[in-house]
């Protein structure tokens, strides 16, 4: 059953989404959805190393600054993120802005603002989501790989 939560991250998610223990949830995706010029939701997949929670209202994410994803993001302000895991499910929608079209560092990406309208928690009391989305790195994260580097330059900019 959904519930609106307000307009800010819980304790939980802020922790999850800080990007201070980003190792952990190495493998975990979060999908997220954009509007495209049609009017069609457009679904992305990004990972913790792409997003950082500023404070419990904003978020800031890294895209490749070329994409569909980006592009409606310029062009509609709007997108929903949905973070899913064992016992937990929630959905965060928000306004965006792109703050800088090419990163410092990593110009191949640009770096959008989200300030968050609503936080929804959606949990059946009879049915515990028992994993979320999650991928298989083939080799171990390099620290100075592009994502790592990303990484580093979303937690780093206020």
């Amino acid at each position: 059953m959904s519930q609106v939560l307000g307009n800010e991250l819980t304790a939980e998610l802020l922790s999850r989404l800080d990007g201070r223990d980003v190792e952990s949830y190495e493998g975990k995706i979060i999908p997220i959805f954009t509007l495209d010029e049609y009017g069609w939701p457009h679904p992305a997949l990004l990972s913790y190393y792409e997003m950082v929670a500023k404070n419990s209202r904003t978020i800031d994410m890294a895209l490749w600054k070329n994409s569909s994803t980006a592009n409606n993001l310029r062009q509609s302000g709007k997108v929903t993120l949905m973070i899913i895991d064992h016992a937990l499910n929630y959905y965060l929608k928000g306004t965006v802005s792109q703050t800088e079209a090419e990163m410092s560092g990593t110009p191949a990406v640009s770096r959008f603002r989200v300030t968050l309208e609503q936080v929804i928690e959606d949990q059946e009391p009879n049915a515990e989501i028992i994993t979320g989305l999650t991928y298989r790195r083939m080799t171990q994260r390099d620290p100075n790989d592009f994502a790592a580097k990303v990484f580093r330059g979303l937690k780093e900019r206020q």
